[in-house]
């Protein structure tokens, strides 16, 4: 089965970070579990949104070190780890939130993409599409609105 990338555009108004805890929430209420790949340093800081981000609710979830177990619904992955996807093959949806695309080893999955709005940003998320196409994907291009997820 061909996986997905889905992209969403941000308009100047969203704040990435929360479009990401929402597009999290959204994910796993629908019973699926989720990995967010981003950068390094990247990673405490959307660990501490994901605890803070709503109230009345909580977002199960861990950052993974290598060797740690695979059993929580939502991990916060670096992008260092990429060579291990294999390990993670039951988690069926995927935030991108690195610069770099995600084409190896990556069979019926739902790859999540967020496209703000600056040029630099548009021309990296560009070039992806152009990945993704070239590698067969379903292409799903929508304006970010949380209940489109």
């Amino acid at each position: 089965m061909k996986s997905t990338a889905n992209f969403f555009s941000l308009n100047k108004n969203h704040n990435l970070d929360l479009c990401i805890c929402n597009c999290i929430k959204h994910l796993f209420k629908k019973e699926n579990k989720v990995i967010v790949i981003t950068s390094d340093d990247k990673l405490e800081r959307l660990d501490k949104l994901l605890w803070t981000f709503e109230q009345n609710s909580f977002l199960p979830h861990k950052i993974y070190e290598d060797g740690d177990k695979v059993d929580t619904p939502i991990l916060l992955l670096s992008f260092k780890y990429i060579d291990k996807f294999e390990i993670f093959n039951e988690y069926k949806s995927i935030i991108n939130n690195h610069s770099t695309p995600l084409l190896k080893n990556i069979d019926a999955i739902n790859i999540y993409e967020f496209v703000e709005d600056d040029e630099n940003n548009k021309t990296i998320s560009r070039k992806k599409y152009s990945d993704y196409k070239k590698y067969n994907f379903t292409l799903v291009h929508n304006t970010y609105d949380e209940q489109t997820i």
